[in-house]
């Protein structure tokens, strides 16, 4: 048996149970979303979702998506991100690790930083009145390529306001 095939059944289990101890269904539409969703590498909105399960040929709602991933948060197998995007962002959370993202101010890009000091520093992070259940770091700023960009107006507007003194 696979790694990924072994953790595919841990968190069927872990939402069956879920669904149990709150009396909801278990029904094959949810069990279908979690698949999918555990077989997405990284984030991923909901509309990337819809696209992955109409790529599989199995039909759910908007509004099952939704209400499944809500689920699935609940249950801590999904996490959703703060980020200030429009569109909702989501990743598994198969296990405990520490995760980090550098997100870009200007175009909004999501990257995954794998550090092993940052992950190290936010492992050993603890504190007496509250207990942590995930360990995420965001780090915002510009990335190297809307930099660039910005750069490049900057010359832009430089260059025509020195044509306009002339």
């Amino acid at each position: 048996m696979s790694e990924k095939t072994s953790l595919q059944e841990q968190v069927r289990e872990r939402f069956r149970q879920y669904l149990t101890a709150n009396k909801l269904r278990q029904t094959r539409e949810r069990f279908a979303i979690l698949h999918a969703i555990y077989d997405i590498e990284g984030t991923f909105t909901i509309e990337d979702l819809q696209e992955i399960m109409q790529l599989q040929r199995f039909h759910v709602s908007t509004n099952t998506l939704y209400l499944t991933t809500q689920l699935l948060v609940e249950a801590n197998l999904l996490l959703r991100h703060p980020f200030s995007t429009s569109a909702a962002v989501f990743e598994c959370l198969p296990d405990n690790r520490p995760r980090s993202y550098q997100i870009c101010n200007s175009c909004h890009r999501i990257t995954r930083i794998k550090s092993k000091s940052l992950a190290q520093s936010l492992e050993t992070y603890h504190t007496r009145s509250f207990t942590v259940s995930h360990r995420i770091a965001y780090i915002y700023g510009t990335c190297a390529m809307c930099a660039s960009a910005m750069e490049k107006q900057l010359k832009l507007l430089n260059q025509k306001a020195q044509a306009d003194i002339s």
